[in-house]
């Protein structure tokens, strides 16, 4: 049996040995490419340049920021761009009045957009893009989400009592997520003595001690909504700020168990979105716990196989690494993101040469504890 065990490890060690020689030798071959990659989808219109997604999609907000965090990602900025046009351009963004940022080219309907309960999605999300973006620049906004500033503990218990927490779980993660990130920002570049204290006592009492989540599971897509919520809510929360997951052995049970449900994940299936609500969730609880680590190492094996084949020769990855799926500058930003994550969970991360930068950084930027 001993023997057998060896022989066991041994052929894990070899195995391990070999993925860490790809990861470098992929992580070589995307920064070579990186350039001819941005410049696919770098376009010029009348004499003014911006980024798109993919070749022929419009221009977003977003597209500038994953451009920035992909150059970020490998010590760099852009080809062609400086610094103080790239803020320039981020910081143009930021309504003044409100702190959020909408965007300029899809612009909220002005009939049901409320600014004070950040209503509109790009609006809110645009917080974290932008300004992670604008930090890997050593740059800052221009004005306060003053939205965020001026909401009380009161007003926040409201709204959060409010959301749709049956029936979509993530989008009450993506609210938190943009209200945590703001109030980060606040603190760190304007001096806002507000606390996200109000919000993780809020959370803490909400939390399900039975799944580790937040939220419940609806009878169409089971764990999706709770699980792809708690990455967002807990990215911006317990990660951004440092504090300990309140049920992470049950929350590493919840997820492991949404991982195996073959309408979202299967060798040939499985998007940048919910691939990355899983790993995240399991590298983030694993800091407190050694719970079930093989089996999250063995799932995000098998991710990395995915990943690594799934490269596109000066283009990336799409967001759902199908052949039918043209590549873009989110998809590739996202997957190497997520590809950082399963290394790391591995423990292999650093022969990739590259670190998430910006909306996916690993570190915890302003620690509330300790």
């Amino acid at each position: 049996d001993r023997a057998a065990a060896l022989a066991s490890d041994g052929g894990r060690g070899a195995s391990r040995q070999a993925l860490a020689v790809r990861l470098r030798r992929f992580g070589a071959e995307a920064a070579a490419q990186l350039p001819e990659l941005l410049a696919r989808c770098l376009a010029d219109e009348g004499g003014e340049p911006h980024y798109r997604n993919q070749p022929g999609s419009v221009r977003t907000v977003r597209a500038w920021c994953d451009a920035i965090e992909l150059a970020a990602m490998f010590g760099g900025l852009p080809p062609g761009f400086g610094r103080e046009p790239l803020v320039a351009k981020l910081q143009s963004f930021q309504d003044p009045a409100t702190g959020l940022l909408p965007d300029p080219w899809k612009l909220p309907d002005p009939q049901t957009n409320d600014p004070a309960r950040m209503s509109d999605h790009l609006s809110r999300y645009h917080i974290l893009a932008v300004g992670y973006a604008l930090e890997t620049l050593d740059a800052s906004f221009l004005h306060p989400i003053r939205v965020i500033e001026d909401m009380t503990a009161e007003a926040l218990y409201r709204h959060l009592d409010a959301l749709p927490w049956e029936t979509n779980a993530w989008s009450c993660g993506d609210w938190i997520d943009a209200y945590a990130t703001g109030l980060y920002f606040n603190r760190k570049q304007f001096g806002s003595r507000q606390t996200p204290d109000a919000l993780f006592g809020w959370l803490l009492l909400h939390a399900d001690p039975y799944s580790g989540l937040w939220g419940k599971p609806t009878p169409k897509e089971l764990w999706l909504q709770p699980v792809n919520g708690f990455y967002r809510l807990t990215r911006a929360t317990y990660a951004q700020f440092g504090v300990p997951l309140p049920y992470p052995q049950a929350a590493i049970d919840t997820v492991l168990a949404h991982s195996r449900n073959a309408a979202f994940f299967r060798s040939n299936l499985g998007n940048a979105c919910n691939v990355l609500d899983v790993i995240h969730p399991l590298w983030l609880c694993l800091k407190q716990t050694d719970y079930r680590r093989p089996e999250i190492e063995q799932w995000a094996e098998q991710q990395m196989e995915r990943v690594l084949t799934s490269w596109i020769p000066g283009q990336g990855f799409s967001f759902t690494l199908e052949p039918s799926d043209a590549p873009g500058l989110q998809g590739t930003e996202m997957w190497l993101s997520i590809l950082y994550l399963l290394a790391d969970v591995c423990g292999l991360s650093g022969e990739l040469g590259y670190k998430p930068k910006g909306v996916h950084r690993i570190e915890v930027p302003m620690p509330m504890i300790g």
